[in-house]
C-alpha cells in the first residue's frame, strides 16, 4: 500500500494497514483473493492487484479477484459497492482496453454498482448501458500518457489475422519480434528502434511492451512444445471497438504484413528480416539500392558464427520475395544473376 488509492487508505484507515500488515506476514493476501475488512458503519474491500506496490497490475489476475468477489459478496454482507479502476493508475494498465472487462464481471452483481473511471474517460470511451455503471472520477489527469498506445492495437490485430490463416505458423517470441519489424517497416509507428541482432534485426524495448500488451490481456503466451506461443487475448476485440477509428489509418499496413508473414516460419521470418534489415543499411550507406551481391554477402557475413548456419538459399528466396512484393531495392548484377536460377519463389 505505497502509493495511490490504496496509500490513502493506508493514511484514513491505519487500523486496517496494521491488519493487512499481519495478514501479509501470515502469507494470507493472494492475488485474485480479496478480503473484507469492517471499519466502523461500512466495509472495505482490500483487492490485491500487484505482487508488489512498485510492480504493475495483469488483468488476469484482476479478473479471478472480480470472480472471486462475485462468489462471496454476499456472504460478506456487501449490499452496495463503489469501485477504482482497478490497474489503471499506478498499475499501468490500459482503461479503455480493460475498463469494459472490469464492466461484465461487475454487472453481474445484483447490487448497486459504482464502477470509477479516470478523469476524462467515462464519457469517451463506454456505451450507455456501461456509462449507467462507470462515473466520472478524476484518478488521473487528462494529457496522462497511455500504458498502451493504439498502434499496439494494430500489432495484436496482424497477430489475430495471422492466426486466422488456415494453416498457419505459431508466433514464438522470435517471430513476434519479426512481426513486429516488419510492421514499423510498413508505417506502424511502434516507437521501436532496431538494431542487428543474433537472430536478426532486434528491439530491446520490446520486451517491455510485450509485457504491457500481456498485463492488459491483449495477448497471451502459451506453451507449445519447446516454445512460447504468443496469441490473442481476451480483451483485443474490446481494444478493436474503442479504437476502430484510430486503426483504419493502418489497415494496409497491417493487411500488408500479414499477407508477408503468412508464409513464413520462424527461420525464414528471421531471414527476411534480416535481408530486409541489410539492405536499409546498405541503402542508406550508399545513397543507393545496393546490388543483390552486396546484401547476400552483407547476410552472410553477419549469420557466419550462426548455428545452424544459414542456408544460402534461404537468403537468395527472401532477397527475391522482398523485391517481387515491393519491401526492398535491390539491383541484380551479374554476380548474383546465376544464383537465382533453381529459386522457386512462393
Amino acid at each position: 500500500m505505497g502509493k495511490g488509492i490504496a496509500l490513502a487508505f493506508k493514511r484514513r484507515y491505519p487500523d486496517m494497514f496494521d491488519d493487512y500488515v499481519e495478514r501479509c506476514r501470515r502469507g494470507e493476501v493472494q492475488l485474485g483473493v480479496p478480503y473484507v475488512y469492517r471499519a466502523d458503519d461500512h466495509l472495505i474491500v482490500n483487492f490485491p492487484t500487484k505482487q508488489h506496490w512498485r510492480a504493475v497490475s495483469r488483468l488476469d489476475a484482476i479478473v479471478a479477484g472480480l470472480k472471486y468477489l462475485e462468489q462471496h459478496y454476499r456472504e460478506w454482507g456487501i449490499t452496495s459497492l463503489a469501485v477504482p479502476p482497478l490497474g489503471c493508475g499506478n498499475g499501468q494498465l490500459e482503461w479503455e482496453v480493460v475498463g469494459p472487462t472490469l464492466y461484465r464481471h461487475l454487472a453481474r452483481l445484483d447490487i448497486p454498482v459504482e464502477l470509477y473511471a479516470p478523469s476524462q474517460a467515462a464519457g469517451e470511451q463506454l456505451n450507455p448501458d456501461q456509462l449507467a455503471l462507470a462515473l466520472d472520477h478524476d484518478q488521473s489527469p487528462a494529457d496522462r500518457a497511455r500504458f498502451v498506445e493504439p498502434e499496439w492495437i494494430a500489432i495484436v490485430a496482424i497477430l489475430d489475422k495471422l492466426q486466422r490463416q488456415p494453416h498457419h505458423w505459431p508466433v514464438g517470441r522470435v517471430m513476434f519480434q519479426k512481426l513486429t519489424y516488419f510492421a514499423t517497416q510498413a508505417g506502424i509507428p511502434t516507437g521501436l528502434d532496431y538494431e542487428a541482432g543474433s537472430y536478426g534485426p532486434y528491439a530491446s524495448d520490446l520486451k517491455r511492451m510485450l509485457a504491457r500488451l500481456q498485463n492488459n490481456g491483449l495477448v497471451v503466451e502459451e506453451q507449445r512444445g519447446r516454445m512460447l506461443e504468443v496469441r490473442v487475448g481476451a480483451t483485443y476485440r474490446d481494444a478493436v471497438e474503442q479504437f476502430r477509428d484510430r486503426m483504419e489509418a493502418w489497415r494496409p499496413a497491417v493487411d500488408r504484413t500479414v499477407d508477408l508473414m503468412a508464409r513464413m516460419d520462424t527461420q525464414t521470418s528471421e531471414v527476411a528480416a534480416s535481408v530486409h534489415f541489410a539492405t536499409t543499411e546498405l541503402h542508406e550507406c550508399h545513397g543507393r539500392p545496393p546490388l543483390a551481391s552486396e546484401v547476400l554477402e552483407t547476410v552472410e557475413e553477419w549469420k557466419a558464427g550462426r548455428n545452424p548456419p544459414l542456408d544460402r538459399q534461404a537468403i537468395i528466396q527472401a532477397l527475391l520475395v522482398l523485391a517481387l512484393r515491393g519491401w526492398i531495392e535491390i539491383e541484380l548484377d551479374k554476380e548474383f544473376e546465376p544464383l537465382v536460377e533453381s529459386i522457386i519463389v512462393p
